[in-house]
């Protein structure tokens, strides 16, 4: 008797296999291909003609990028490969093998509706109840353009290379003239007027430093040679070209708004991250958690205007909460609101002085300055100065409005959440392997964070389906 099952690779089906039984009921592959089928892909297929070959249908070019970009395989060549070795997405492929210019080109070509499709599925997530209004956090994580550090240079190093290009090209024209007798046997069958390879090169990389010198608009300036859009920006612990990938989560989990900037600051998305976040969704958000790199008077103000509960710490709190136990810090002096002045533990009056004006930010700062501060036996505990001053900004108020929420037991709580936006950026980078960006520009890489995004939607789609 046989101890083992044969084998026999050569055995046929008695019935033809269907690719229904290619994955598991329960299996990812079967939501993406649900949800991809509700998409409205009307603006894509206008774009094809009846004439000629036929081709492969939008949905399903979206199920494979979309299955892909889930399991974190997003190069063309890979998910051309899987079409012909794994069931899950020879189950969306329907058995097609789409080589991978296709599914690079299909990409390509309709980076703008990605955003659609990534819309589509907030909303979605939104009617399965996944997609709670309410609290909203925002965060940003840097991602490595696809550039290198190199090749970003000011005006001045540009027009230092470009010497050196045009001097190697001019060597090449010369030593060209100097074999024109040989040019037969160079050649042979040519009509010996191309250029050589190196020198088209050559040319070539004198126009695109052209271009970039048109770009640098300050001889400080830098712009990268591959990717005159990427920045140079702190990120993983170094400094080199990347996107910064703003991103905002609710309280499920769910990402309602993603896109890339090559902007260092995130105070300078704050709002517009909240504001996309709200049009996407179509929800309002009402509470607001950041960290303080989100801060700042102006986006305090707003979200004030908009009658938001922020959670978003300023960059100085931690710090004067240390310094508060000197007794002499401004924290310790007592603002009289009836006199405009402050009382120093002294007891001595500092008046209102004058108001200042940033000459950059345009922000109006209140200074009070104390007199008496010369006949004071504490001064040198005081100041490093003549006379102790305060400078107070005049939206002062809503930073310590902000700061009493945050320090209250009901605010220490809710900004605890702030931190389920880290999971979905350590599952985005460390479980998946995205740490660096394959599209160059704002437009594209933006189309690229959001493919990744919509993967993590999905996956949550997929959870909450077996839960």
């Amino acid at each position: 008797m046989e101890k083992f099952k044969p084998v026999n690779n050569d055995q046929l089906f008695l019935l033809p296999p269907s690719v229904e039984d290619f994955v598991p009921a329960d299996h990812l592959a079967r939501v993406i291909k649900e949800v991809v089928e509700t998409i409205d892909v009307s603006a894509i297929e206008s774009r094809y003609s009846h004439l000629g070959q036929k081709s492969y249908h939008p949905h399903l070019l979206l199920k494979l990028l979309f299955y892909g970009y889930s399991i974190g395989i997003r190069s063309g060549r890979k998910l051309a490969a899987a079409c012909e070795s794994d069931t899950a997405f020879m189950y969306l492929a329907n058995m097609y093998r789409p080589d991978f210019r296709t599914i690079n080109d299909f990409r390509k070509d309709n980076i703008e509706f990605v955003q659609t499709a990534f819309v589509h599925i907030v909303q979605l997530c939104k009617a399965l109840g996944m997609c709670k209004a309410g609290l909203l956090i925002i965060d940003s994580t840097k991602l490595k353009a696809n550039a290198s550090a190199d090749k970003s240079k000011t005006r001045e190093q540009y027009q230092q290379w470009l010497e050196r290009i045009e001097s190697d090209i001019k060597g090449m024209l010369q030593e060209a003239e100097q074999i024109d007798k040989n040019e037969d046997a160079q050649y042979g069958n040519n009509r010996g007027d191309e250029l050589p390879e190196e020198l088209r090169s050559k040319q070539k990389l004198k126009d695109k430093i052209q271009q970039a010198l048109q770009l640098i608009k300050k001889d400080k300036d830098r712009i990268n040679l591959t990717d005159n859009e990427a920045k140079f920006m702190k990120g993983n612990g170094t400094i080199d070209i990347h996107y910064s990938c703003q991103t905002a989560v609710t309280e499920d989990g769910i990402i309602v708004s993603a896109y890339t900037t090559n902007q260092c600051s995130d105070r300078t998305q704050t709002v517009q991250v909240a504001a996309k976040a709200e049009s996407i969704s179509g929800q309002i958000y009402t509470d607001l958690l950041a960290d303080s790199g989100y801060a700042s008077y102006d986006n305090y103000e707003e979200f004030e205007k908009q009658n938001k509960n922020i959670y978003i710490p300023d960059q100085q709190m931690n710090m004067e909460t240390e310094k508060a136990q000197n007794p002499y810090h401004r924290n310790n002096f007592i603002y009289n609101e009836e006199k405009d002045c402050f009382i120093c533990p002294e007891n001595k009056i500092l008046p209102f002085y004058s108001t200042s004006i940033h000459k950059r930010f345009k922000a109006q700062t209140n200074v009070y300055i104390c007199k008496d501060c010369p006949s004071c036996e504490k001064q040198s505990l005081c100041t490093k100065g003549k006379h102790r001053q305060i400078c107070i900004e005049q939206r002062e108020w809503i930073r310590k409005k902000i700061r009493n929420r945050l320090n209250s037991i009901e605010g220490k709580i809710k900004y605890l959440t702030r931190m389920r936006i880290e999971s979905v950026f350590g599952n985005i980078k460390h479980n998946l392997n995205y740490v660096h960006l394959y599209l160059q520009g704002i437009q594209k890489t933006t189309a690229e964070w959001q493919l990744i995004c919509i993967g993590h939607n999905l996956k949550k789609i997929h959870h909450m389906k077996m839960a």
